[in-house]
C-alpha cells in the first residue's frame, strides 16, 4: 500500500513541479514534504515543522488539484510534523461538482486596472445576472494575468449568495471525465452531470481543440445550457478564431456572448497588486522595494507573486532583511535567467540570419521557395514562441490575414514531425533565440 501511495505521490509531484515552473519554490516548499500513506481519500503527509507550514499552506490547493487530475479523486490532506505526534488536518470537503478553489481568488482581492477593468466588470455582471448579461463570457489572455482568479471569484460570489448548481474545472479535467465516461459506459451520467448546472465555468477551453469526440459532446452541452439560459464562462490563452483545430460551430457559439481580452498590468496596477498580496500574506515591504519589484517584473501577476513567495521564504526561514540587493538576487535568480522574452522582431532577425536573406524579402508577397519556407517558419515560430495574435504575426511576416498564419503553422508543424532537415533548422533557430 505504501509503495502505491509513494508512486501516486511521485506522479502528483511531477505535475506540481511542472505547474509551478519555479524551481526554487518547489525546492523550498514542496520537495521537503514526505508521503506517509493514503487511507481512503485521506492523504497523510509529513512536513518539517510549524514555520514551514505557513509557507507550504498556499500550495495545498495546487496539490489537491493535481491529485484530482492524476487519480480522479479529491483528497483530504492530513499533516504531521517531522519527529512529533502533533498533527493538523486540512479538510477541503470534496463535492460532486468542483475542484478545490483558491480562497484568495475573490472579487475583493482582484486588483482592477485599465488592462483588466472590462474583464472584472463583465465577470461581476454574469455573477449577478446569470444567463442575461453576457452568455457566454469568454475571457482570453496570456499566462498569469487573472483569468482563473476571475472565474473562481464568480464561483465564490455565487456560492455565498445563491443556492445554485455551479461547476468550475479546467478543460483537461473535463476531457478526462469524458474519456472515463466512455470507458465505464456512463456517458448518460456524464451528460446529466453537466446539463443540470446553473453555471458552467471551464478554464483553458483551447485544450479540447482537436479532440473530436470531446468537442462534439461539449457542443451539445453548450447548446442545452444556452437554451435553458444557464450561464457559461470560458477562458483561453487566445480568442476563439485563433484556436487551432477548434470546430467552426464552437467558434461561432463562443462568440455569441462577450469576448474580453486581459492584458499585462501597467506599472501602477503592478504596484497595487504587490501591496494587496503583501496585505494578504502579511509581508511588510517598503514602498521603494515594492516600486523596484514592479519596475523590474512586468510579465504577469503570478511572477510578481513568485517574487513575494521567495521574499517570504528568505525572511521567515533565514530571518534575512529584505533590501534591494536581496530583491535583485531573487529577480536575477536561476528561474528568471531562464525566462527569455522572445518577440516577433527577434524571430525575424534569427530567421533572416539563418537563411542569409533580407527582412524586406520576407515581408514582400512572393512564392519563391527560398523566401516562402523561411517566411512560413517565421510564422510558425511566432505562433509557438510568442503570445502575439495571428493577425499581428500575419502583418509582421507579410501574410494577408490570420488564415495565412494558420496555414503556415500547420504546414511547418507537419514538416517538423516528418522532415529531419526542417526539424534541424527550426531547432537551431530556437536555440539561437533562447541564447
Amino acid at each position: 500500500m505504501r509503495n502505491d501511495a509513494e508512486l501516486l505521490w511521485k506522479e502528483v509531484m511531477i505535475r506540481v513541479e511542472e505547474r509551478l515552473n519555479d524551481a526554487r519554490a518547489y525546492e523550498i516548499w514542496i520537495k521537503p514534504v514526505k508521503i506517509k500513506g493514503i487511507n481512503g481519500k485521506r492523504v497523510q503527509i509529513e512536513i518539517p515543522g510549524m514555520t514551514f507550514e505557513k509557507g507550504f499552506t498556499p500550495y495545498i490547493d495546487i496539490i489537491k488539484e493535481e491529485f484530482y487530475r492524476t487519480a480522479g479523486w479529491q483528497p483530504e490532506i492530513e499533516i504531521s510534523y517531522t519527529g512529533t505526534e502533533k498533527e493538523k488536518t486540512f479538510i477541503h470537503p470534496s463535492t460532486e461538482y468542483e475542484l478545490p478553489l483558491n480562497p484568495e481568488y475573490t472579487f475583493d482581492n482582484f486588483v482592477v486596472g485599465p488592462k483588466n477593468q472590462l474583464a472584472h466588470a463583465s465577470a461581476q455582471a454574469v455573477a449577478q445576472s446569470p444567463g442575461i448579461a453576457y452568455n457566454p463570457l469568454f475571457l482570453y489572455g496570456g499566462f498569469g494575468l487573472g483569468k482563473t482568479h476571475l472565474m473562481q471569484a464568480i464561483v465564490h460570489f455565487v456560492k455565498k449568495r445563491d443556492d445554485q448548481k455551479i461547476l468550475y474545472l479546467p478543460a483537461d479535467v473535463y476531457l478526462n471525465e469524458f474519456i472515463q465516461s466512455i470507458k465505464n459506459k456512463t456517458a448518460h451520467l456524464f451528460r446529466q452531470k453537466f446539463r443540470k448546472l446553473d453555471f458552467l465555468l471551464i478554464d483553458d477551453i483551447h485544450f479540447i481543440a482537436g479532440k473530436e469526440g470531446t468537442q462534439e459532446e461539449f457542443f451539445h452541452t453548450f447548446n442545452f445550457l444556452y437554451d435553458q439560459r444557464k450561464q457559461i464562462i470560458l477562458s483561453s490563452d487566445r480568442p476563439p478564431k485563433e484556436i487551432s483545430f477548434l470546430e467552426k460551430r464552437l467558434v461561432s457559439r463562443f462568440e455569441w456572448g462577450l469576448l474580453v481580452e486581459i492584458l499585462p498590468p501597467d506599472f501602477e496596477t503592478r504596484v497595487a497588486i504587490l501591496k494587496k498580496k503583501c496585505e494578504i500574506k502579511k509581508i511588510s515591504l517598503s514602498d521603494d522595494i515594492i516600486y523596484y519589484i514592479a519596475d523590474n517584473v512586468k510579465d504577469n501577476v503570478r511572477i510578481l507573486e513568485g517574487v513575494l513567495n521567495r521574499i517570504f521564504a528568505l525572511s521567515t526561514l533565514l530571518n534575512k532583511d529584505i533590501n534591494q540587493k536581496v530583491v535583485d538576487e531573487i529577480i536575477d535568480g536561476e528561474y528568471y535567467k531562464k525566462r527569455i522574452i522572445i518577440t516577433l522582431d527577434n524571430i525575424m532577425s534569427a530567421v533572416c540570419e539563418y537563411f542569409k536573406i533580407k527582412e524586406d524579402d520576407i515581408i514582400k508577397e512572393t512564392r519563391i521557395k527560398n523566401i516562402l519556407i523561411p517566411r512560413q517558419i517565421a510564422m510558425f515560430l511566432g505562433r509557438e514562441l510568442t503570445g502575439s495574435s495571428l493577425h499581428s504575426i500575419a502583418i509582421k511576416f507579410g501574410g494577408k490575414d490570420h488564415t495565412t498564419v494558420l496555414y503556415a503553422y500547420k504546414k511547418i508543424r507537419d514538416l517538423y514531425q516528418k522532415d529531419q532537415y526542417i526539424k534541424g533548422v527550426i531547432d537551431e533557430i530556437k536555440n539561437c533565440l533562447e541564447r
